[in-house]
């Protein structure tokens, strides 16, 4: 793997790392980031006003309904191809891959505001719902132990339904028990393009396993979720395809042969039309494309989409101070969002008329975002960067600032 694109690369010996360890950063790439933690609250903004029932102005639900799936489809595309151009560019300059580092780096990346807000989440959310007139009664011992497990999904799909309390944590989970082997595909794998097609090959096929199992009864699954959409296999094909998209971009010999379409314009412009037509619902398909490949045809579209981007030839310009800063706080985003949107949604309710429109589409989700970032801001600045600098310490290559 002898090309390191168009990704800034300098020597850093810092930090105890070897002066023949490049530095790398890929442009554009926290602009994304945001934008798919932008996609879930927009889908969840829809979602609420949904559930709550008639009158509620939703315009906009057709168009949104699956904007979630894609913008977690996004984020475990970025997820791959981040964590697995990191690994080869590791595996190039040092001939291995350090295992305890790298979980290390992602137990000090995920494991404070997981296990934070988690367990603040599960002791905390009846209080809370209790003083705004409400009452859900959380199984906290079964919540407990999922959470601990890191197994949020398959509570989902097999357990006690955890009655929103934690439940966006399912993809956290699905990408915490990916990465229980993803390290090791990099150190003992020669292959990587054959591993990129086996990981999307299981992706899909375990929803087609998946559905058949539970037609013929042979397994059983709450009724209240979509088994396909939170079993950990079945998400392999967007891990996998970041994977293709980070071993595209760092071998030269392949990359000089696809770089043309990567860094053209015009393919920009037709991928990017495509994309927006497919996550909004306006290209038309039948069901079987949306019950069993919701996840691949986006993934291969955002492969793409990253593949040019980090490049730093994009046709558009993500490298912006407010979109890093936001891709920074993103995780915070995903994790405090729900939370934070639906009690601004439950206060609305008690003060503004439901019929009132203009609130409602519009002022509504404004202050959410606002109050979701000022959250996930503090989350970060206070709480998540003083693990986040402990990352230094096992980090082999650097990849951005804190």
């Amino acid at each position: 793997m002898e090309n390191i694109g168009s990704a800034k690369v300098e020597e850093d010996s810092k930090a105890g790392l070897s002066a023949s360890v490049p530095r790398v950063y890929f442009k554009n790439l926290d602009g994304l980031r945001f934008f798919a933690a932008l996609m879930v609250m927009i889908q969840h903004f829809s979602d609420y006003k949904k559930t709550a029932g008639e009158g509620m102005p939703n315009m906009e639900y057709k168009l949104v309904s699956h904007l979630g799936s894609h913008g977690v489809t996004l984020f475990f595309v970025l997820s791959g191809f981040l964590i697995f151009s990191l690994l080869f560019v590791e595996k190039k300059f040092t001939h291995t891959v350090q295992i305890k580092n790298f979980y290390v780096r992602r137990i000090l990346r995920i494991w404070p505001l997981y296990f934070g807000f988690g367990l603040v989440s599960i002791f905390g959310i009846d209080y809370v719902l209790s003083h705004l007139g409400m009452s859900i009664h959380t199984p906290v011992g079964e919540n407990l132990f999922f959470l601990f497990v890191f197994s949020v999904n398959l509570q989902l799909i097999f357990a006690t339904i955890n009655k929103g309390i934690i439940e966006l944590y399912w993809s956290v989970c699905i990408e915490e028990q990916f990465y229980l082997f993803a390290p090791w595909l990099v150190r003992k794998g020669k292959h990587f393009i054959k591993i990129s097609l086996i990981l999307i090959g299981i992706g899909i096929g375990s929803k087609f396993l998946l559905q058949y199992l539970i037609t013929t009864g042979m397994i059983r699954v709450n009724e209240h979720i979509n088994p396909l959409y939170t079993f950990t296999t079945c998400w392999f094909d967007a891990f996998g395809l970041g994977m293709l998209a980070a071993y595209f971009y760092f071998e030269k010999n392949i990359y000089k042969k696809i770089r043309s379409v990567v860094e053209h314009r015009t393919w920009q412009v037709i991928v990017l039309a495509v994309t927006i037509l497919y996550i909004t619902n306006i290209l038309p398909r039948p069901k079987w494309v949306t019950d069993y490949f919701f996840s691949t045809i986006a993934a291969v579209l955002f492969a793409y989409i990253l593949l040019a981007a980090s490049t730093g030839k994009f046709i558009f310009n993500l490298e912006k101070g407010f979109l890093i800063k936001m891709g920074r706080y993103s995780y915070g985003m995903y994790v405090l969002h729900a939370t934070v949107i639906q009690l601004v949604f439950i206060y609305s309710l008690k003060v503004i008329a439901r019929e009132n429109l203009w609130y409602y589409e519009f002022v509504y989700p404004v202050i959410a975002i606002i109050l979701v970032i000022i959250a996930a801001g503090l989350s970060y600045e206070l709480f998540e960067k003083r693990f986040l600098k402990l990352k230094r310490f096992f980090t082999v290559v650097r990849n951005q600032k804190i």
